[in-house]
């Protein structure tokens, strides 16, 4: 069954509009929409690789920018994101 609101801005949209009450969505996409915004919950999510693969280009490119000050401002403009342990390393075994 396809979802009746895919994405976060069709959430907004259907509550301006006043066709729902309510709907699950990010802080920015109810920010953009100029709705207010109640956390649920705060999820973490992690980049897994091989840790050799950690050395390659692709995944230092991504590092670098996931550590960029440009990321960490665009970030606080969305609003709702924590930027404090992006780029973190951490070693599982």
């Amino acid at each position: 069954m396809k979802p009746v609101c895919p994405t976060g801005a069709d959430i907004a949209q259907a509550v301006q509009s006043g066709r729902v009450d309510c709907g699950i969505a990010t802080r920015s996409a109810a920010l953009v929409a100029g709705l207010d915004f109640l956390p649920l919950t705060w999820e973490r999510f992690d980049l897994v690789l091989r840790q050799r693969d950690y050395f390659l280009p692709g995944p230092q490119r991504l590092l670098t920018f996931a550590r960029s000050a440009m990321l960490r401002e665009r970030a606080a403009e969305l609003g709702g994101y924590d930027a404090g342990v992006i780029g973190e390393v951490r070693l599982i075994n």
